[in-house]
């Protein structure tokens, strides 16, 4: 089986007690510590007994404030009901795996448990297999772990001895009774009490059963005449026998009744703790393999059993994925077991052990399902051991949800594959769009002044002819920008620009840029204020020379000829600023979060009645962050646009 994945689970689960003393956050704060030490997982129980009800609102609220700083502390929190505290406590830690307990240690079981004495002690009895950290009520923060041995009889000893110094104390206190004059019914009510000490104090039900025996053999043979024979002169002997042994087997069933139910509190509250942090770790997963883990690590958890999962890639199954239990020896044999597994992801149904469909295989299988999809086969392992009615519904409603959980994922991905075509879509259109509308233009300019030259060129004057020609020349010059815009940022998305960063001038990137817009800027007032200082950049310079140019044509193609165009060049916080301003109409604040936006296109009316592509903006802004630099947009005061960018400064050592 070398395609079977093996996990093991070795994390430690700490549980500690909640109350509502003063000193119960201090134990909180103990068994994170603990926890974090451990590396392992932090569990808070609080244990709701009657007397609940009645606690006063300050014992509520600092109990709340516990239960929020558990929380806050990364501790899951759970609540059980019941009136045996300590018991309730070990059934809880008996059914969740745990291997440390924290709990605070008072004179009294103080905040909502009633007030008995030795807490600690009753249940270091009821699970001596734990490790127990005890946290003081009083001095500084003291840890010391209490460790017991798992001895095989220790429980039986202990059952034995309270049997039987309960009932030589419910004798000796019947014969003192008898020789006081008490009547039989208060010795009766002796026995029918000390009953109901070994039903609460015992693990096993036969000590009920043998007490309600033993009692009334001791009766007849101590307290009814003649003494110390098992004959019996009255004759309504019998019949008392009879309700004194009637009342002791009910008094016992109903105390294990009590302990049964305690149990299954706290088995249900397992449970349904299990199924609600399986939603919780569900919304954390987003990818398959996520979702297939919190379901094997919760399944295990819960069921204590192994588990094997098939994963689907919607057609068939995958290799699985095993997750075998310390104590599983049974190899899982695959081949034996592939046909029931083929048979749940075909009919999208159980299969395999305690069902009809292949019964004869050593695990059961659900089909992880929603409507007529599936996403796999999950396999409980049975051995013989089949589920109850109680596992089997939370394993059905666990696997719903992690079924729900992968369909949810599925729908996220066809969502974000549909929003992703969509904005494709969009770029292409949006692009398709401004290449026809907007290069038609100057394409429309050249065609006509080229034909203007072959029809009349030569009736037309010398200074016509040259202005011919020069529009010819910028409109030819402004498509090739743009299209080397386009290429730009094509190279760009696709991570195939290569940068050639070197120490470079900013005056000279600037005034290589303003060079190559020649006699455009003519037809404005431009103005460049150098600083006093020089300041170098590591950069691209071809790439900065050409952020340069597109703020600077933006400028121009969004004013009107004469406006006032400025450049200025600064140093602030270890960086080299550029800013671009123009004193043109500005740009609205609604458009401001979208002008670096690929193909995105401010509405306002351009100097030269052509418009931008919406590449250059967008192009600025990859080619700066591939600098580690940034750009950014303001106003200028009273009118106008700022540009500004900014570069990390290069330390340079001039030589003169």
């Amino acid at each position: 089986m070398s395609s079977l994945k093996q996990t093991t689970q070795s994390e430690k689960r700490i549980l500690v007690c909640l109350s509502s003393s003063t000193s119960n956050a201090k134990v909180i704060h103990a068994a994170a510590n603990i926890t974090e030490a451990y590396q392992g997982t932090l569990i808070a129980l609080f244990v709701e007994t009657p007397a609940y009800a009645q606690s006063s609102d300050d014992d509520k609220k600092r109990l709340r404030s516990n239960m929020n700083l558990a929380e806050k502390l990364g501790a899951r929190v759970d609540t059980v009901i019941g009136e045996d505290v300590p018991y309730q406590i070990a059934e809880y830690a008996r059914l969740s795996d745990i291997s440390c307990v924290v709990i605070g240690q008072t004179n009294t079981v103080g905040g909502l448990f009633r007030k008995k004495k030795s807490l600690t002690d009753r249940l270091v009895a009821y699970a001596p297999d734990l490790d127990y950290f005890i946290i003081p009520d009083y001095g500084t923060k003291v840890f010391f772990a209490k460790k017991t041995k798992n001895k095989k009889n220790g429980g039986t000893l202990r059952n034995c001895a309270i049997f039987l110094a309960a009932l030589g104390l419910c004798t000796l206190v019947g014969l003192l009774f008898s020789n006081l004059g008490f009547t039989d019914a208060n010795i009766i009510m002796v026995y029918l009490l000390g009953l109901l000490v070994v039903s609460m104090f015992t693990t096993h039900r036969a000590f009920s059963l043998v007490w309600a025996i033993t009692s009334v053999l001791l009766f007849d043979l101590l307290f009814t005449t003649p003494r110390f024979t098992f004959y019996a002169y009255g004759t309504g002997y019998p019949v008392t026998f009879v309700v004194m042994f009637a009342a002791a087997f009910i008094i016992s069933t109903l105390a294990i009744r009590l302990k049964q139910n305690a149990s299954q509190s706290a088995k249900a509250a397992q449970r349904m703790s299990v199924v609600l942090d399986t939603d919780r770790q569900l919304a954390k997963a987003k990818a398959p393999d996520e979702i297939f883990s919190v379901l094997a690590a919760q399944l295990s958890q819960l069921l204590k059993r192994s588990l094997v999962i098939y994963p689907s890639d919607g057609e068939s199954l995958l290799n699985p994925n095993f997750y075998p239990t310390a104590d599983d020896t049974v190899p899982y044999r695959a081949d034996r077991e592939k046909e029931a597994v083929d048979w749940a992801f075909r009919q999208h149904k159980r299969a395999g052990a305690t069902t009809e469909a292949y019964p004869q295989t050593d695990y059961l299988y659900y089909s992880l399902r929603i409507q007529e999809r599936v996403y796999g086969v999950v396999g409980v392992a049975v051995h013989g051991s089949p589920l109850d009615a109680s596992e089997q519904s939370v394993l059905a409603s666990v696997v719903g949800e992690c079924s729900l959980a992968l369909e949810n994922a599925r729908n996220a991905r066809e969502k974000e594959e549909s929003i992703l075509l969509a904005e494709n879509e969009r770029l292409r259109a949006n692009l398709l769009r401004a290449v026809s509308h907007d290069l038609r233009t100057p394409l429309t300019s050249i065609m006509g002044n080229a034909d203007n030259l072959i029809t009349s060129g030569e009736t037309l004057d010398p200074a016509t002819r040259a202005q011919v020609y020069h529009d010819i020349y910028n409109d030819a010059q402004w498509l090739t920008g743009m299209v080397e815009n386009l290429l730009s940022a094509s190279r760009m998305n696709e991570g195939k620009l290569n940068l050639n960063i070197t120490t470079e001038l900013m005056d000279d990137l600037i005034g290589e840029a303003v060079r190559h817009l020649g006699k455009r800027l003519d037809a404005f007032v431009f103005e460049w204020r150098k600083p006093d200082q020089l300041l170098f950049v590591r950069a691209d310079a071809r790439l900065i020379v050409q952020v340069i140019l597109n703020l600077l044509d933006n400028a121009m193609k969004y004013t009107q000829p004469g406006s006032h165009i400025w450049i200025r060049t600064g140093k602030e916080n270890g960086e080299v600023r550029v800013c671009v301003e123009d004193d043109g109409p500005g740009i609205p604040d609604d458009q401001k979060p979208h002008i670096f936006d690929l193909f995105y296109t401010s509405g306002n009316p351009a100097g030269d009645s052509r418009r931008g592509l919406g590449v250059g903006l967008a192009l600025c802004q990859s080619i700066l962050k591939a600098h580690d630099g940034r750009i950014w947009v303001t106003d200028r005061i009273p009118r106008g646009v700022c540009f500004e960018f900014a570069l990390p400064e290069e330390e340079v050592t001039v030589h003169e």
